[in-house]
């Protein structure tokens, strides 16, 4: 008995040998359509007969063993299938395994790759998404540099949560004037005012002010920090910062007590 197997590109007809299908663990590539594929799939079984052998000439890319036979008719009367020439050579596996189709690997690729414009278009869209999240970023101080961009920006931060913060700039800021006086019409209550000036051209976030009172030694006898929303009018003047080249008028009124001070320091500071 003797072994065929048929090309499923071309149902060529070859016979084969045990030695054959272990070369590649059964693949094989067809002389004719040099398509490879398995030939344990299509394996058959014929009577011996004798058949006229013909060469074909070998592969020029590697060592193969061609076997070229013809197929005389089998009993059953159908015309005998056409023969060709069967390589079996040292190809790789993984080469001869990817061949899915009659398509090129370069076909296959340039087929799998987007068109370029839609490359063009992600790359845009990457590029502004990164402006975007810089100008996120960045945005306290651009509001700094710009003012208009304040309300722009206060839009964003009502879907977001973000904070519109100010910069601190203790250079820029000054105490131009103060004075502590005792209340004439009630006993133990002190008034401090002072105002406040911001030297630069562009809004600052309002310091806090730190008092000290101190006795006839200029030893201190009592200290308290007050916050921008202790000493502002409007607690919507707190997120809108001192203006550029704003003053702000202080008046506090502070009860002492028994406490009789002598003299005062006072000092503007970022906590």
């Amino acid at each position: 008995m003797s072994m065929v197997t048929s090309c499923p590109s071309c149902v060529t007809t070859f016979r084969i040998s045990h030695d054959q299908l272990k070369v590649r663990h059964g693949e094989v590539r067809c002389g004719k359509r040099d398509a490879v594929f398995d030939a344990f799939k299509t394996l058959a079984s014929l009577p011996d007969e004798p058949l006229p052998e013909t060469v074909a000439e070998p592969r020029p890319e590697a060592p193969v063993r061609p076997v070229t036979e013809s197929y005389a008719p089998s009993d059953v009367g159908d015309p005998a299938p056409e023969q060709s020439t069967l390589d079996i050579g040292p190809a790789p596996a993984a080469n001869l395994t990817s061949v899915q189709t009659s398509m090129g690997h370069s076909e296959a690729r340039a087929a799998r790759m987007p068109p370029r414009r839609y490359m063009g278009a992600a790359v845009l869209a990457l590029s502004a998404g990164a402006v975007l999240q810089l100008t996120y970023a960045m945005r306290s101080p651009l509001v700094s540099s710009a003012p208009a961009l304040r309300p722009v920006f206060e839009r964003v931060c009502l879907f977001t949560g973000c904070i519109l913060t100010l910069p601190r700039r203790t250079e820029a800021l000054a105490i131009e004037s103060s004075d502590l006086q005792a209340d004439p019409t009630r006993n133990g209550v002190i008034v401090l005012t002072a105002v406040l000036r911001n030297r630069s051209s562009a809004p600052v976030e309002h310091p806090a002010l730190e008092l000290t009172l101190t006795n006839p030694q200029d030893k201190a006898v009592a200290r308290r920090i007050f916050l921008p929303r202790d000493y502002l009018e409007r607690a919507d003047d707190v997120s809108r910062g001192m203006g550029a080249l704003a003053e702000v008028n202080v008046r506090l009124e502070l009860d002492t007590g028994e406490l009789r001070a002598a003299g005062y320091r006072l000092f503007l500071f970022y906590p």
